[in-house]
């Protein structure tokens, strides 16, 4: 073949790459309406769901008390033995949003229906929805002021004493999602803090993780969203972020975003009353309001602007499966705490280093 002919034929397959891209980032471009208007239950269907959920909460709380004794943290820590992981040895008082007036306390995993909850808390607290939708102010600050933290001891009183609600998401989907919204571009997004952390973690992440064999990663391994500025290429990569998660100290990852779970929200210490999935959540959520008596205050909803599907799949392409499996064990507690399995991520990693 000849060099003009190969240049054509190079050419000519840069652009069948290109229109590829643009197609899937168009069909992966899909916004979540979400399910409010999806009609809820009611009688035999409302008591089959209650039934139906009431069970499968039961199996997620048993099995975290089982997790908790396997590893002997928490309330179940026989102190001649060692455990494997290092835990606090008190709840994480300050994180949670106590609601004295309906007798909840709800403990905030980000990037795992927070949103939808803290709108749910505020509409509780009878905040103004314009208030709510305004995007004046994080809705986390609105939450706050209307739910100010509590002080030990009375913060100890309340959270034995009310009904206890967490919701939880796949370790790698959270991880995933927090990167995106947080680390994988500096220039869009900067009202809600994108800047910031690229300043607090992306610089240092990229100094300390990028080398001189650094390749940007191919346009089937990232999700450009439609109408977004670009990144600004200086941003960490998800497999430089997976480094840093990997090789950085659970006690020092500083954001509650990538914080795990039995870190953050202590399910050793704490004994929930409802554990929700965001996998399952609007089928949660009618049991949660339910349990909860709120059915005429609040409704099922699902504050989160997009969704990609195949995301997961298009991101772990970027590590090689001994990262999957490293991550893993570094999530570990939270994957067997809450039933997840990292299975189908090994096959999303390329076996290239």
């Amino acid at each position: 073949m000849s060099r003009q002919r190969k240049r054509a034929f190079f050419r000519i397959l840069q652009i069948i790459v290109c229109f590829g891209v643009v197609f899937l980032t168009l069909k992966l471009s899909l916004v979540v309406i979400g399910d409010e208007s999806r009609p809820l239950p009611i009688d035999d269907n409302l008591r089959k769901l209650m039934i139906e959920v009431e069970a499968d909460n039961t199996r997620r709380s048993l099995n975290v008390e089982r997790v908790c004794k396997k590893y002997n943290l928490g309330f179940y820590r026989k102190l001649a033995d060692d455990s494997l992981f290092k835990h606090p040895p008190a709840p994480q008082y300050a994180v949670f949003y106590m609601d004295r007036v309906h007798n909840i306390s709800y403990c905030p995993v980000y990037k795992a229906g927070t949103t939808t909850w803290l709108y749910n808390l505020c509409l509780l607290m009878n905040v103004p929805e314009e208030t709510l939708n305004s995007g004046k102010e994080q809705l986390s600050t609105i939450a706050r002021r209307a739910i100010p933290e509590l002080e030990y001891p009375k913060a100890d009183h309340v959270l034995t004493t009310s009904r206890k609600l967490l919701i939880v998401r796949h370790p790698f989907e959270r991880l995933l999602s927090a990167y995106r919204d947080k680390l994988e571009n500096s220039i869009a997004g900067r009202e809600h803090g994108t800047l910031y952390f690229y300043r607090k973690f992306g610089v240092k992440i990229v100094q300390k993780y990028r080398n001189e064999n650094f390749t940007e990663p191919q346009p089937n391994q990232v999700i450009r969203r439609e109408g977004v500025p670009p990144p600004a290429g200086v941003e960490p990569t998800f497999r430089e972020f997976v480094e840093y998660m990997i090789e950085t100290d659970l006690g020092s990852y500083e954001d509650d975003h990538w914080m795990p779970y039995y870190l953050f929200c202590t399910p050793c210490l704490v004994k929930y009353d409802i554990i929700a999935k965001v996998e399952s959540l609007w089928r949660d959520q009618v049991y949660a309001i339910n349990k909860l008596g709120l059915q005429d205050r609040i409704k099922p909803r699902w504050r989160h602007s997009n969704s990609y599907a195949n995301a997961s799949k298009i991101y772990f392409s970027q590590l090689n499966r001994e990262m999957v499996r490293r991550l893993y064990e570094k999530l570990r507690l939270d994957f067997e705490l809450f039933d997840y399995s990292p299975d189908v991520y090994y096959e999303y990693a390329t076996s290239i280093d």
